[in-house]
């Protein structure tokens, strides 16, 4: 008889730390499951390809709507450009006081015709960053199309990035401006101002 209460006495014994265990178990399970969802909800990494710009790409309208659930994390507002005294509205994505990137409606006001990437916050997969020199994207004499920006763009040049046809870099700098192309050597030293996709 005291055998038998002896063992269930062990008995209870082992349940009691082979529950601990599980319960010991199943908290690591949990805590490492939310590290990795809090790890996947901080991820704000937006990427530039010849397809698109994070979730915009060739179907996205141009819409408020659209574009502020596409870009949650961010503050999304319209506002409006003039060109040639005339208004028309854009719509930038903002971090803080920071643009990030301003998109461009085409005549209907429906679709998206370009987008200008003005800030690092938006990784470019074809490996350059803005603020890289000319010379680091394009070999010396490589004979890249380019040509001088005008308007808003003027005392720029707009070059297409390398073996990308929806891609222009838009390149800024000292030494010759306005409507003439600077020399291949005052070029070489220009800096990648901002990134213009387009559909």
């Amino acid at each position: 008889m005291e055998m038998k209460l002896a063992w269930q006495g062990n008995s209870r014994t082992w349940i009691i730390v082979i529950f601990a265990i599980f319960s010991i178990t199943l908290n690591a399970c949990d805590k490492k499951n939310i590290g990795e969802t809090k790890k996947d909800t901080i991820d704000k990494s937006i990427v530039l390809s010849a397809d698109g710009i994070g979730p915009i790409n060739a179907t996205t309208s141009f819409n408020m709507h659209q574009l502020t659930l596409a870009f949650s994390d961010y503050s999304v507002v319209e506002e409006a450009n003039y060109q040639e005294g005339t208004p028309f509205p854009v719509i930038r994505i903002y971090e803080g006081v920071k643009t990030i990137m301003t998109i461009i409606p085409d005549a209907t006001r429906q679709n998206i015709f370009s987008v200008i990437v003005e800030d690092n916050i938006v990784s470019n997969n074809l490996g350059h960053h803005l603020g890289s020199v000319y010379n680091e994207v394009y070999a010396y004499g490589q004979t890249e199309e380019c040509q001088p920006g005008s308007e808003d763009m003027a005392g720029k040049v707009l070059c297409y990035a390398p073996k990308t046809p929806n891609i222009l870099y838009v390149f800024t700098g000292t030494g010759e401006a306005s409507a003439n192309m600077p020399s291949a050597d005052v070029l070489q030293s220009w800096g990648l101002e901002s990134v213009i996709w387009r559909p």
